[in-house]
């Protein structure tokens, strides 16, 4: 007992420590948004991790911000608590288990979604809560409880992340394998545990979404296909098509995963994981005959258990998937192979407690009677390994200071004038802002409308997936047509033209009336953005989600900077002139300014772009996302094409469109315009 306390207790000691105090970004703000209003879930829709959080951010102290990261801390050292049960469970002694465990915390990812709202720490608790019950059964096969409990805990983990779930499901099966006569005798009880933990959940959220709460993914539910395509994920289909994935992409994901899974653990970790999944896999002579020597087999079987749940979690999921492969895309990625660290950290405490013994039976009788000496060189040893790891992701992973988002909000909240109305897409400055304003109540006087109509009960129109281009067009132009409220959206905002001028302030545009000739930008100075962009460069970034942000940030107002150099304003020019400066300095910034000099500069201005453009492809590193590649051979391909190139821009152009052979890639359109 006081083992498994301390698997729960230093974890989540250490959780408590770095987690951020405010919203910070993936899908943070979206979930304490859901959590807060008992609203609907991106798909799947997760209704027990809703459910759960809703009743926690009750807790009458705290933000909600802080209490949603609490949660995680929490679900996430349970998880870990489990972890050394199923090391128990396996063979480990107390305190190889607890190192096992500590690995398993401490480790890159697992502790960075242990610190934020997310769903994975609770997908980690009910596996290994479930895998802990299926090697308990092994040895007491006639316990109804623990089959009941069992049973109950994978349904309820169908309804919080049902896709991983299902990828684990094939070495749940060979564990319990062994004693499947046991499982066929009480399959009616199992039956009656599982299906409501699984029915229930979604049934709630299918009622909740009719009821219209503030905020829901898609809206109501209100017809099967509907349900289905949420709860399949197939939604997302409608959504974020992305750049078609292919079998190179696939094997750079797992070349990036196979690193990635040495430095989880540290090194040594590592190897001792490899040295007790070799124990865990040791065969077994097959002397007996009959009956005994097909429980043997089954019960050699039910040894790739864990084995069979790692290949799924990594192997399979990278073949499902279908993501090109950049640095953007490892950093969602990176969330859902948790449950391989984890088993991981399992195999590693085995194999430390084999390392433990083989090293006693070297050592003789000088280390059996002196157990304690043994003992404390394994602790040792373990201690350290979880010291380094901890040095190695402290940087990443302590996040109690963290601001980037809620910067940003302050800035946007600063910049837009009383009662105005906000439009914007993209999840790094939606759901911040949406988290502020809904959660939090702050400018009350604004209204929020997120442009895919996705989320939030003031949209101005159902979802993309129910809604025509057309209608969504019709719907914004009505709404401008009407509204005399000012009206503001961020940076490439828009799927659809709202066919009006715009006034830029850098980070927002705000949208004009009428009268105003519709290819006018007018250029509106602002002090809160040209801080916010300054304060962009006065920090390293070790979070990659917010590394991706602040570079799509700087790209945001290094398009207002290369208008500014347009605009023919001594004032302005000279004004920003040092932010120019600053955005030289960076791949995006250059970019940025460029396509706009590429799109609408005159001769000088075209060379000037190119310059921009060779500064920038001598400043590429590895967070460049593949879109961003493509931005630069696109546009060196426009500055080329207006310079009369033909050829060397067709050439530019085919490069970006090898690089990202999307729809919505430039190059790829002006290409199919030239039929090639």
């Amino acid at each position: 007992m006081l083992g498994w306390a301390l698997a729960v207790a230093g974890p989540l000691a250490l959780y408590v420590v770095t987690m951020p105090r405010t919203v910070v970004l993936e899908d943070d703000g979206w979930f304490l948004m859901v959590d807060k209003f008992l609203g609907v879930g991106h798909p799947p829709g997760y209704p027990v991790h809703t459910l759960l959080a809703n009743l926690f951010l009750k807790i009458p102290w705290g933000s909600p911000a802080l209490l949603g990261h609490l949660l995680s801390a929490i679900l996430g050292a349970l998880a870990c608590g489990a972890v050394y049960i199923c090391a128990r469970l396996l063979g480990a002694a107390a305190a190889p288990a607890l190192i096992g465990a500590w690995l398993f915390a401490v480790s890159e990812h697992f502790w960075a979604q242990a610190i934020i709202t997310e769903v994975y720490t609770l997908n980690a608790l009910l596996f290994f809560s479930i895998f802990a019950l299926c090697l308990y059964l092994r040895r007491n096969p006639s316990d109804t409880r623990a089959w009941f409990a069992a049973a109950f805990m994978y349904g309820l983990s169908l309804a919080n992340h049902w896709p991983l779930m299902m990828l684990a499901t094939p070495g749940l099966a060979l564990a319990v394998l062994p004693i499947w006569r046991h499982l066929r005798a009480r399959l009616r009880l199992v039956t009656g545990a599982f299906l409501p933990a699984v029915v229930l959940p979604y049934g709630w959220m299918v009622w909740r979404s009719l009821q219209e709460p503030a905020i829901s993914f898609t809206g109501p539910l209100d017809t099967l296909d509907g349900i289905v395509a949420h709860i399949t994920r197939r939604a997302y289909s409608n959504l974020d098509p992305g750049a078609p994935s292919g079998w190179s992409d696939r094997l750079e994901f797992l070349r990036w995963f196979g690193t990635d899974i040495v430095r989880q653990l540290t090194l040594p970790g590592f190897l001792l994981a490899l040295a007790g999944l070799a124990v865990l896999l040791a065969p077994s002579p097959w002397k007996r005959r009959g009956a005994r020597r097909i429980h043997d087999v089954l019960d050699w079987m039910g040894r790739y258990a864990s084995p069979a749940v790692f290949i799924g979690h990594s192997v399979v999921l990278v073949w499902l998937l279908d993501f090109d492969y950049d640095f953007f895309t490892r950093q969602i990625l990176r969330a859902f192979p948790l449950v391989c660290y984890g088993l991981l950290a399992i195999w590693a405490a085995v194999g430390l407690q084999h390392a433990t013994s083989w090293t006693d039976r070297r050592l003789g009788w000088s280390a059996r009677r002196h157990p304690l000496m043994l003992a404390g060189l394994a602790a040792t040893a373990g201690v350290a390994m979880v010291a380094w790891s901890v040095s190695a992701h402290w940087k990443a992973n302590n996040r109690s200071g963290a601001d980037f988002a809620s910067r940003y909000v302050d800035m946007v909240f600063e910049v837009l004038p009383p009662d105005a109305v906000l439009m914007t897409i993209g999840d790094h400055k939606t759901m911040p802002a949406g988290y502020y304003h809904f959660v939090e109540g702050r400018r009350s006087d604004l209204r929020l409308v997120e442009m895919q109509g996705l989320g939030f009960e003031t949209n101005l129109y159902l979802p993309v997936i129910h809604t025509t281009e057309k209608a969504q067009q019709q719907a914004l132009r009505a709404f401008l047509a009407q509204t005399e409220r000012p009206v503001f959206h961020t940076y490439r905002t828009y799927p659809i033209d709202h066919g009006r001028a715009v006034r830029d302030y850098g980070f927002l545009r705000e949208v004009l009336g009428e009268d105003v000739p519709a290819d006018e930008i007018g250029l509106r100075p602002d002090e809160a953005a040209e801080a916010y962009f300054v304060s962009l460069f006065e920090r390293e970034y070790h979070d990659g989600w917010e590394l991706v942000s602040r570079n799509n940030h700087v790209r945001d107002y290094s398009q207002y900077l290369g208008y500014a150099l347009l605009s023919g304003s001594p004032e302005l020019i000279e004004r920003t002139a040092p932010l120019r400066e600053l955005a030289a300095q960076d791949y995006y910034g250059l970019i940025a300014m460029a396509s706009v000099l590429a799109e609408l500069g005159d001769a000088q201005q075209l060379e000037q772009a190119m310059t921009w453009l060779e500064m920038a492809e001598l400043r590429r590193d590895a967070a460049l996302t593949k879109q961003a590649e493509a931005d630069l051979y696109t546009n060196m391909g426009a500055v080329l094409w207006w310079q009369g190139h033909t050829d060397a821009a067709i050439s530019m152009f085919e490069q970006s469109r090898d690089t990202f052979p999307h729809p919505d890639n430039p190059a790829v359109q002006h290409l199919e315009q030239l039929g090639l």
